[in-house]
């Protein structure tokens, strides 16, 4: 900066003494030298001027500007203290709009969310604008059209006239919008409105879409969060009372201290026994009743140091005469790591006594065995709860599907539908709206019978027998669907085990479901029998057939549902189908799932 001012100065100094120069030596010819010397002396000090201005021009801008980015530094201090400590997701929107706003001194904000599937949410509004043109955005905001052309909006900024700026509004005049995202998905779109029309300037452009890409990431993290606090809630609840690993370690733990004739006996678990479920770390010990004095047991300060040493060799510790602030606690210790085949140690087996001088060679292997026991114990434990929690995803992914094509597309339609009946309404049309009522009556009752059934599926469990479940599910369609309804065959002995025979029962009723829905039949035959090692069962209506070409997403939906269930049970799953000619639904599994009871 200094050389270029220095530059400046001697090209100005050059200029304003030549100009000046020309000037003197024309108007007084009498004395050309004293001309120039005024000329110079004038030039110079014009120079000196004009340099003291451009120097306190300058520092002005740099402190203006200096105060601005330091505003803007502590402004995004705060919206990132905010976001850290919001709660929910509207609470990181808000602060993300209101935050936007005084960035960009926008005179309000509004965010239009979406879901997973892209279906717009409602709106969340912020700013100090008048009542009304909160509302008139609101209303416009929430209508299909303008949600749909917002969504397909590429310039990003818009002014009067715009969708989301009536030309009869008083309010602003600009709107400038953001997509947010949020885990690779765009999650809504967040729109500030200005009172004069123009664009931001490309440095704020870059702030406001780094800020709402924080406001994205900390989205995505609180969903991160709900998902695993809702399945930590579900497990809590659903793995306390199945398998008490406290008791059987309570229980081994009094075997070894009476075995060995110990002090005391315990079992120390840093991790807890859930691998993160439970936060706390586990201590169970078990002591000698009769001593006395009273059994002094290790705090777990000393137990975090044995720990240590134990996962750095993986080798058991053995002390002997073990002292602690001057005091002699046991005359031998032993610590055994709970070290299952091909892993890390998960906790610690510790004993110790004051009556035995040392632990002979056949008691260590044995507390070596009797920990690796428990070890295995705890790993299956930990096992099967990661399975219980992958299932518990599994069946929000699967509900979450199922609500998307099922209710979510009816409810879709009908508000479609209620559009129209408006339209025909205020333009006296009434057959049509006579026709759109009766229709969207329709699709109501269909939509009730499929909640109710969805209800029952859920709430339906595999009986004892196979053959019993499959009359009530038949009694069952027949009287609500108004179909005729047989168990034609049932030829096989035994039943399959539970988690099979939960699979067959979804896809024989969602086979039921799809006939009520599609297929326009007057009869429904179910068979269940066994061939070449095989079960096969067969769901067959005399309905109108299809092709695969005619096949809605919801019929798609259906059947695929179908299919998968099926390979989780390692079953083949066929579907055969004419037009005009019926439908047979088939599944084909193997024989020896019966004998795995």
């Amino acid at each position: 900066m200094d050389s270029e001012l220095l530059r400046a100065r001697y090209a100005t100094f050059a200029a304003l003494a030549l100009v000046f120069s020309i000037y003197l030596v024309v108007a007084l010819p009498w004395h050309a030298v004293f001309s120039l010397s005024v000329a110079l002396i004038t030039a110079a000090l014009l120079t000196a001027v004009l340099e003291f201005w451009l120097r306190l021009s300058l520092r002005r801008a740099g402190a203006r500007r200096e105060a601005y980015s330091s505003q803007q530094v502590q402004t995004l201090l705060d919206f990132q203290r905010k976001v850290l400590a919001a709660l929910s997701e509207r609470e990181v929107i808000e602060a993300s709009l209101e935050t936007g706003s005084g960035l960009v001194e926008a005179a309000g904000a509004s965010f239009l969310p979406y879901d997973e599937y892209g279906q717009s949410l409602p709106v969340v509004m912020v700013g100090k604008v008048p009542v009304s043109a909160l509302e008139n955005w609101s209303e416009r905001l929430s209508t299909p059209p303008v949600r749909q052309a917002c969504k397909a909006c590429t310039v990003m900024h818009g002014e009067r006239g715009c969708l989301l700026i009536p030309v009869e509004s008083r309010g602003p005049s600009a709107v400038q919008c953001f997509p947010i995202r949020s885990a690779g998905r765009e999650v809504g779109i967040a729109n500030y409105f200005f009172e004069q029309p123009g664009e931001l300037s490309v440095e704020q452009s870059r702030l406001m879409a780094s800020l709402l890409d924080f406001a994205g990431q900390a989205v995505q993290t609180l969903r991160l969060r709900d998902q695993e606090m809702a399945a930590l809630r579900y497990l809590q609840t659903a793995t306390g009372p199945k398998s008490d690993l406290s008791a059987l370690f309570n229980d081994l733990l009094e075997n070894v201290q009476q075995a060995l004739d110990t002090d005391f006996a315990l079992i120390y678990i840093p991790g807890g026994t859930q691998d993160g479920i439970a936060a706390s770390p586990l201590l169970l010990a078990q002591t000698r009743r009769d001593s006395n004095p009273a059994v002094e047991t290790p705090d777990q300060a000393f137990l975090d140091g044995i720990w240590r040493g134990v996962q750095a060799t993986g080798q058991s510790i053995s002390l002997e005469n073990v002292i602690i602030n001057r005091r002699e606690m046991w005359k031998v210790f032993l610590a055994v790591p709970l070290l299952a085949q091909d892993s890390t140690p998960a906790g610690i087996l510790v004993l110790g006594a004051n009556n035995i001088q040392t632990f002979a060679e056949r008691q260590r292997a044995l507390l070596e065995t009797i920990a690796a026991q428990a070890a295995l114990l705890l790993q299956n434990a930990r096992l099967m709860v990661q399975l219980e929690y992958q299932a518990v995803l599994d069946e929000r992914t699967r509900l979450a599907r199922e609500i998307h094509d099922g209710l979510a597309q009816t409810l879709a339609f009908l508000k479609i539908q209620a559009a129209q009946m408006q339209n025909y309404l205020s333009r006296g049309e009434t057959e049509r709206l006579t026709s759109t009522l009766q229709a969207s009556y329709r699709t109501l009752s269909d939509a009730y019978l499929d909640a109710r059934q969805a209800i029952d599926n859920l709430r339906r469990v595999p009986s004892s027998s196979l053959r019993d479940w499959l009359g009530d599910v038949v009694a069952d369609f027949r009287e609500s669907a108004g179909i005729e309804a047989e168990l034609a065959d049932f030829a096989i002995s035994g039943d399959f085990p539970p988690p099979v025979q939960a699979q067959l029962i979804r896809i024989v009723q969602e086979a039921l479901s799809n006939v009520r829905k599609h297929a326009r039949a007057s009869h429904v035959a179910l068979r269940v029998r066994e061939h070449d090692a095989f079960i096969l069962l067969e769901v067959r209506d005399d309905g109108i057939g299809f092709s695969p070409d005619t096949l809605d997403s919801a019929s798609r939906y259906g059947l695929r549902g179908m299919r998968e269930r099926s390979e989780m049970i390692g079953a083949d799953f066929q579907v055969s189908s004419q037009p005009g000619q019926g439908t047979l639904v088939s599944l084909r599994l193997p024989a020896s799932l019966k004998e795995e009871i």
